[in-house]
């Protein structure tokens, strides 16, 4: 199960450019040398370097399949927090790819997540000095939404240890 679930996150990590290509290249590699028997499809994935991401991305979902969206893209606001926390992606940069993440997975159409869809836009309006709020009001209020939604780093932390043998920030791809 973790193993699915796990592959999922970086599915949508990737599409939403939280991650790139040899991100989860290395991720598999790491997931290959870990478990007893890896999948075939993460066999592949890690001999994709010269492939088109969709052909990876393509990869990913022959071997997740369809998984709780909600729980996974809260993982992975969880993962974008801790790298905006760590200092590790510019807080611009997350607005970027949480914007993209819920278009992804379309949750940007439910009104629970409207809001974190929308700041991309609010960001652009205080950066072009449209509105009156600042950019770093918006960023205040983007860090406390992904906060209030970012409750699972603890899953990704085990998930990540248990099938790569590493701990979460330790070179984590």
């Amino acid at each position: 199960m973790s193993l699915r679930t796990l592959t999922h996150i970086y599915y949508l990590g990737l599409g939403c450019g939280f991650w790139n290509k040899g991100d989860v290249i290395n991720w598999s590699d790491k997931v290959i040398e870990q478990v007893d028997e890896p999948p075939i499809e993460l066999i592949d994935v890690s001999m994709m370097s010269e492939s088109y991401l969709e052909d990876v991305e393509r990869k990913l979902v022959e071997f997740c399949g369809v998984m709780d969206k909600e729980y996974s893209v809260k993982i992975l606001c969880s993962a974008i927090l801790d790298k905006v926390e760590k200092q590790k992606l510019p807080i611009g940069n997350a607005i970027t790819i949480v914007n993209k993440l819920m278009v992804n997975t379309e949750l940007y159409l439910e009104n629970q997540y409207n809001h974190l869809y929308s700041f991309k836009y609010c960001y652009d309006l205080a950066l072009d000095r449209v509105v009156q709020k600042q950019p770093y009001e918006v960023e205040s209020e983007f860090a406390e939404e992904l906060k209030a939604m970012s409750v699972n780093l603890s899953d990704l932390e085990e998930m990540y240890a248990e099938l790569t043998g590493q701990s979460w920030g330790e070179n984590e791809a």
